[in-house]
C-alpha cells in the first residue's frame, strides 16, 4: 500500500512514518527544499517536494495514494492567518487536490487536535458529538479544517482523530518542562487543573486504525492515553520516572495571564511567535481538558498500550540519550 504523510519530518509525523514503513507500506512524504530531514534519514521512504500552502504542488503528492495521512500544522502564530494559512487553507489545498487527483483514495486521516473540540467540565469529558468550543486561534484554526474535511465526505472515505496534549521522543512542545525537571524545577499553575495526555505511539497506533476501518469512515475519534491526570501528578511521575528530586513552584493565573500578554506584544514588535502567548495562556488557564475515548476504543478496537510512566521513561529516556537533556 502506498501512503503519504504531510508533516512528515516533524514530530508526531515522523512516528508515523517509521510505524508505517514498519507495517510494509511503500510512504511517501511530503516535505519542503528546506525541510530538517533528521528524523527520516536510514528510513525507506520516497521524498515528495511541495507544500501544503502551495496547490501546484500538491497534484503529485496526492495521486496514486491509497492513504493520506495529513499532520501537517503549525502550532504557534501571532494571528489567527498564522494559523489558519497553514491548519485551515492547507487542509482545504490538500482536500481539493485529493478530489482532483486521487478520488479513489482508500482514506484520508485528518490528525487535528483536542483543541478544536475544546476544554470539558469538571466530571464530563468531551464526546465527538458534542458541539466544537475551541478557544484559542489554534483551536479555530483546527476546528476549521475539521469542517472544511466534512464538505468532502461522501466524495472521499475521510476519517477525523483528535489527540490531547501528546509527549514523548523529538517533541519540542513539552521538552521546557522536562529541562526544568533536570533542574529540579516544576511550574504549575494554582488551583486544580486536569487533563488527558497521550504518548506518541498511542497517537500513531490510534490514527493508523481509523485510517484502516471501515467503520471510521466519517467518523471522528478522540485518541487519548488510559486515563486523566492532574498536572501535579503527571509532574511528580516525570519526576520519579527522572529520579530527580524536584522544588515545586505555583504561579497565580494572573501571573500567566500577563506573561502571555507580555509575549504577545513581544511577538508583534519582533515579528517571532512565542510559545506561551495570550491564546496559550488561556489555554493553559482552563481547569479542565478531558476526553472520551470510548467510542475509539468501542468501533476501532484502540487501546493505549502505554501507561503513563512508561511513556515517560521513553521520553526522558530519549532526551538524555540525545543529549537534550
Amino acid at each position: 500500500m502506498k501512503a503519504l504523510v504531510t508533516g512528515a519530518t516533524g514530530f508526531v509525523g515522523s512516528h508515523l512514518v517509521e510505524e508505517l514503513v514498519q507495517r510494509g507500506h511503500e510512504v511517501h512524504c511530503l516535505v519542503r527544499r528546506t525541510s530538517n530531514l533528521q528524523w527520516l534519514k536510514g528510513l525507506p521512504v520516497r521524498l515528495v517536494y511541495g507544500d501544503v500552502a502551495s496547490k501546484e504542488s500538491l497534484g503529485a503528492a496526492v495521486a496514486g495514494k491509497d492513504y493520506i495521512y495529513h499532520v501537517a500544522g503549525v502550532i504557534q502564530g501571532k494571528s489567527q492567518w498564522a494559523f489558519d494559512r497553514a491548519n485551515f487553507f492547507g487542509t482545504v489545498n490538500l482536500l481539493r487536490a485529493c478530489w482532483r487527483y486521487n478520488a479513489g483514495v482508500r482514506r484520508f486521516v485528518l490528525v487535528s487536535s483536542l483543541s478544536a473540540g475544546g476544554p470539558s467540565g469538571r466530571r464530563r469529558p468531551v464526546r465527538e458529538e458534542d458541539p466544537p468550543r475551541p478557544i484559542s486561534l489554534y483551536g479555530k484554526s483546527k476546528w476549521k479544517a475539521e469542517q472544511a474535511a466534512g464538505e468532502f465526505i461522501g466524495r472521499f472515505p475521510l476519517t477525523i482523530v483528535r489527540p490531547p496534549a501528546i509527549f514523548g521522543p523529538r517533541d519540542r512542545g513539552m521538552y521546557p518542562f522536562f529541562k526544568a525537571l533536570k533542574k529540579g524545577i516544576v511550574v504549575r499553575v494554582a488551583g486544580e487543573r486536569k487533563a488527558n495526555f497521550v504518548y506518541v505511539k498511542d497517537v500513531v497506533a490510534g490514527t493508523i486504525l481509523a485510517g484502516e476501518a471501515e467503520v471510521a469512515i466519517g467518523q471522528t475519534y478522540y485518541i487519548a492515553g488510559e486515563r486523566a491526570y492532574t498536572w501535579r501528578e503527571f509532574a511528580q511521575t516525570a519526576a520519579r520516572v527522572a529520579g530527580q528530586a524536584v522544588r515545586e513552584i505555583v504561579v497565580p493565573a494572573r501571573v500567566v495571564r500577563a506573561v502571555g500578554v507580555f509575549n504577545s506584544v513581544a511577538a508583534a514588535l519582533t515579528g517571532k511567535a512565542r510559545m506561551l502567548d495570550w491564546q496559550k495562556s488561556r489555554e493553559i488557564l482552563q481547569p479542565y481538558w478531558l476526553c472520551d475515548t470510548s467510542k475509539a476504543k468501542r468501533e476501532l478496537g484502540y487501546q493505549p498500550t502505554y501507561s503513563l510512566e512508561q511513556g515517560l521513561t521513553e521520553t526522558i529516556r530519549w532526551y538524555e540519550e540525545e543529549g537534550w537533556l
